[in-house]
């Protein structure tokens, strides 16, 4: 899998998975459930963003939520 989209986003979630392994594996199957493939977090500083699994590619994209 490839971590893509917005860089600030991905060093939260690399943040948040650092203290937090289990939660990336709890991200993942929760995106995999859902039917939009995706997944919401809430960064350490607050901010929320979105992960969203592409099956085809393999890709994880990171994009910030509109507030």
């Amino acid at each position: 899998m490839r971590l893509v989209g917005d860089e600030d986003g991905i060093a939260a979630l690399k943040e948040l998975v650092a203290g937090h392994r289990e939660y990336l594996k709890f991200l993942l199957s929760e995106a995999g459930s859902n039917t939009d493939h995706a997944a919401s977090f809430r960064g350490p500083d607050g901010v929320r963003w979105r992960l969203v699994h592409r099956p085809t590619s393999g890709e994880l994209e990171v994009s910030r939520v509109a507030p």
